[in-house]
């Protein structure tokens, strides 16, 4: 019996060994998703809030009124790396500038890179944009 005993101790070890790799990748792997979809989500939620805010009080109707737009899109993505922000007027008829009834535009774009190194290899950058549309009231 006490020879039994004596050769099993290092079996909880090599089992050890062979699950905790395939748990932290488990583990950091979760976390990445996670990440991705807390900066997609940001990046959506800045997008709508921003399009809402352009579309009232003619902030829209000007190039440097659509140039604030951009830059209270961009003060809401604190936690989205580089962010491309682009904000663009859809007319209704041929006129300059955005005025009441034309569809305003925000596209934002970032691309996140996985923090943990093999899951990052395996998927790669990811692409991530998100676009709302809202039409002028003012």
């Amino acid at each position: 019996m006490k020879r039994l005993r004596g050769r099993s101790r290092g079996q909880a070890l090599v089992e050890f060994a062979l699950v905790v790799p395939i748990f932290f990748l488990l583990v950091f792997g979760l976390i990445d998703l996670g990440r991705a979809i807390y900066v997609n989500n940001s990046m959506s939620e800045a997008a709508r809030e921003g399009a809402r805010w352009g579309s009232v009080q003619a902030r829209s109707a000007t190039p440097a009124g659509r140039n604030s737009v951009a830059d209270f899109v961009g003060d809401k993505m604190t936690s989205v790396p580089d962010p491309t922000i682009t904000v663009t007027c859809v007319e209704a008829l041929p006129q300059v500038g955005c005025r009441i009834n034309d569809i305003l535009i925000v596209q934002v774009s970032t691309e996140l890179d996985m923090i943990t190194p093999i899951i990052g290899q395996i998927v790669g950058q990811l692409d991530l944009s998100s676009t709302s549309r809202v039409v002028v009231n003012n």
